[in-house]
C-alpha cells in the first residue's frame, strides 16, 4: 500500500533539524561540542586535542563544524578561540523539544495500557506538584537535589566558589547568566527552557522591586509589540 505523504515535501524546519542532527552524528563532533559547553563555551584548540583521536581527525571535524555554522571562531592567529553558537542550538533545542514533545502522549498511552491491569498509581505531574517558589536561586537548589547532586560539585562544574552558589540559592545574590548554558547542561534542561525560567524570575523580581503591579508587565507587552513591528 503506497504511502499517501509526500517524504518531498518536507518543510525548512523539518530539514534543518535532520541537518543539524547528521552534523552532530559522530561521537568524536559530541565530544568537541560537550567540551565548548563545559568550558563556558570558549575554548582554544589545544583543549580539543584532550580527545582520544589524532590531531589531524580533529582539526578535520572542527573545520567542517566551523563550515556547517555549528562553531564560531575568533581571535587573532596563534590565540584562536572556539564557542558554539549559542542561538543555533537554543532555535534546534527548542525544535527537539517540540518533536519529543508531540510523541510524549504516545508514551503515556503505552504505560496506561501495559499497566492498567496492574492498577499502578498514575505518575505525579512533578511541575503542578512543585511549590512556587520565591527566586531562581530556590529553582537551582530544587533540581540539584532532584540530580543528587552536591552544592560543591555543582559549584566546580559552574565554575563558582561554593559560598557563591550557596548564596545564589539563598537569594543573596543573582545568578549569573552567562552560566546559564552550563546549568542547562549540567541540568539536562535545554537552553531556551531554563533561560525563559532565569528571567520570568528577573522580570518578577524587577516588578516587585519597582512597587509596580502588574499593570507594568502589560505596558511591557506592548513596548514589545512596538518594538517588533518597528
Amino acid at each position: 500500500m503506497p504511502l499517501s505523504y509526500s517524504y518531498t515535501n518536507f518543510d525548512d524546519n523539518d530539514k534543518e533539524l535532520s541537518n543539524f542532527a547528521k552534523a552532530l552524528a559522530l561521537p568524536v563532533r559530541v565530544a568537541i561540542i560537550r567540551i565548548i559547553i563545559e568550558h563556558n563555551n570558549v575554548v582554544k584548540r589545544e583543549m580539543l586535542y584532550e580527545i582520544p583521536f589524532n590531531i589531524e581527525t580533529i582539526n578535520k571535524h572542527v573545520a567542517e563544524l566551523k563550515n556547517l555554522g555549528i562553531l564560531k571562531v575568533y581571535g587573532i592567529k596563534g590565540n584562536v578561540n572556539y564557542s558554539i553558537d549559542e542561538s543555533l542550538f537554543d532555535q534546534m533545542a527548542y525544535r527537539f523539544s517540540m518533536l519529543f514533545k508531540s510523541a510524549r502522549h504516545l508514551f503515556v498511552q503505552h504505560i496506561n495500557t501495559d499497566y492498567e491491569a496492574a492498577e499502578v498509581t498514575p505518575a505525579v505531574n512533578i511541575r503542578n506538584s512543585m511549590p512556587t517558589l520565591s527566586h531562581f536561586g530556590l529553582f537551582i537548589s530544587q533540581q540539584r537535589n532532584l540530580l543528587n547532586i552536591t552544592q560543591p560539585a555543582l559549584a566546580e562544574k559552574l565554575g563558582l566558589e561554593t559560598e557563591n552558589l550557596n548564596q545564589v540559592e539563598r537569594g543573596e545574590v543573582a545568578f549569573n547568566p552567562e552560566k546559564l548554558m552550563l546549568l542547562a547542561n549540567v541540568f539536562g534542561i535545554t537552553p531556551t527552557v531554563l533561560k525563559r525560567e532565569y528571567y520570568s524570575y528577573r522580570i518578577a523580581e524587577l516588578v516587585d522591586e519597582s512597587g509596580c503591579n502588574e499593570s507594568l508587565l502589560d505596558s511591557a507587552k506592548e513596548k514589545i509589540h512596538q518594538m517588533h513591528a518597528s
